[in-house]
């Protein structure tokens, strides 16, 4: 059987100081378990803000590139246009050389033109001379004036084909024959074999 002898009122102090020491123990364990949330919490945030600061780098970064590769859309934006005006501009052009080329290749080897004029409104005129050998009976010579006729007919880009003018004449004391020759030239005809050589 225990006995004391402590007065009441000592007791009674004691009691207070043991709750005392537990209240403060259990404000310690309150004080690190904030803590310990705190900094959980603060890493976690550290960590966003990092992650959000990289992010904001990267968009950073991404803008600038982008706004270096805008004046490349924009140049081939700009290039895309001139591209559609030329296309447009030269699809209905003519492609007089290949013509030339195309007369130049059905012309018989006994004449030679000296003016050959064309143009889109009143078509093409050729003036020349072809051989007329003294051997031959009076109309001979006209035989390479319609085989060049026939041949000029048979082009695409002609039409109406015309011998407008004919005469037996002498040129450097050699017999020849001066002709004149009118066509018309066909826009699409002249226009598609140009738009094929391009």
């Amino acid at each position: 059987m225990r006995i004391n002898l402590l007065p009441p009122e000592i007791l009674e102090k004691r009691k207070g100081e043991k709750r005392l020491v537990y209240v403060a123990v259990v404000a310690v364990l309150v004080v690190v378990v904030l803590v310990g949330v705190y900094g959980v919490a603060y890493m976690q945030t550290s960590a966003k803000k990092a992650d959000v600061a990289a992010r904001e780098q990267e968009l950073a970064t991404t803008q600038t590139r982008a706004n270096e590769l805008a004046v490349f859309e924009e140049k081939s934006l700009e290039l895309q246009r001139r591209k559609t005006v030329a296309d447009t501009a030269l699809a209905g052009r003519f492609n007089w050389s290949r013509m030339f080329d195309e007369i130049s290749l059905v012309m018989p080897t006994d004449m030679w033109v000296t003016v050959l004029n064309t143009d889109e409104v009143n078509g093409l005129t050729m003036d020349g001379f072809a051989v007329d050998s003294a051997t031959d009976s009076p109309d001979m010579g006209h035989k390479s004036i319609a085989k060049l006729l026939v041949r000029l007919a048979d082009l695409d880009q002609l039409y109406d084909v015309w011998l407008t003018n004919a005469s037996k004449t002498e040129l450097n004391e050699v017999g020849v024959i001066q002709f004149s020759v009118t066509a018309g030239v066909s826009e699409s005809a002249v226009a598609s074999s140009g738009a094929g050589n391009q």
